[in-house]
């Protein structure tokens, strides 16, 4: 297996400004990689939101989302069949909010400004799960449990050969793969794959060098692939937990 691992560094991300002037969003991954926000098959971003508004509609899409800063967001929801709407907080540190994209949706800041974390996939070809980790030494992306989605938004017939997993730095760390050590700063995404043999640690528990980027800029090229500082005995490192948010994208519709 090469020495490689994939990453996605937040800091390099292009940063859209909203039309309305309420916030920004900076798009991590969209797949397929020339897709525009109506023809998307999954999408994952981190938006700054500095004033209450809608929802923006996104019809056949299934929504999931996180506050990872600020004190939180109060979320009204629109029906039909009520004469209330239905109110909801959502506050950091909080299991992801699920819901689809037609909802009609009124947010209230809490406070100034919050950040948040956004993963939509299209109804009936794909879904996600996000779910809090807090990792301490060795991790198998196999091994933990997924968070909850509405029944609603389950599909039975997962395609695995599909599946794949992120991980979302909630604070800087350090990840030790194959001898090697991959500083990550907070908001970076790696992908981890079947058969990866990661250890996570806090990145103020060891001085590193800096890591080497690869030089692709063609907009057709893949993900960047970075290459980093080797160690010796990284069983020597101290571990304490770290926190992160899992990502699993599944295909649910055979092609």
């Amino acid at each position: 297996m090469s020495a490689n691992i994939q990453i996605i560094r937040y800091q390099e991300c292009e940063s859209s400004l909203w039309k309305n002037g309420g916030g920004s969003t900076k798009q991590l991954l969209i797949s397929p990689k020339d897709a525009d926000l109506t023809n998307f098959d999954y999408r994952i971003s981190i938006a700054t939101i500095s004033s209450d508004g809608p929802f923006s509609p996104f019809p056949g899409i299934d929504r999931q989302l996180c506050i990872l800063e600020g004190a939180g967001v109060k979320l009204k929801m629109m029906s039909d069949d009520l004469a209330e709407p239905n109110q909801l907080i959502l506050r950091p540190n909080e299991p992801a909010f699920c819901f689809s994209g037609e909802t009609q949706i009124e947010s209230k800041l809490l406070d100034k400004q919050i950040i948040d974390f956004n993963v939509m996939t299209k109804r009936g070809k794909y879904r996600a799960y996000i779910e809090r980790l807090e990792l301490n030494g060795s991790l198998n992306p196999e091994s933990s449990e997924t968070s909850h989605i509405d029944d609603a938004h389950q599909t039975p017939n997962v395609h695995n050969n599909e599946l794949q997993q992120w991980l979302l730095c909630l604070e800087p760390l350090n990840l030790v793969y194959q001898g090697q050590i991959i500083q990550l700063k907070r908001y970076d995404m790696v992908q981890c794959l079947r058969g990866q043999n990661l250890k996570a640690q806090p990145s103020e528990m060891q001085r590193l060098e800096e890591v080497e980027t690869s030089d692709a800029t063609s907009s057709d090229a893949e993900l960047p692939i970075l290459k980093h500082t080797h160690i010796e005995n990284p069983s020597l490192l101290y571990h304490k937990q770290c926190q992160v948010l899992r990502i699993v994208i599944e295909c649910t519709k055979k092609f």
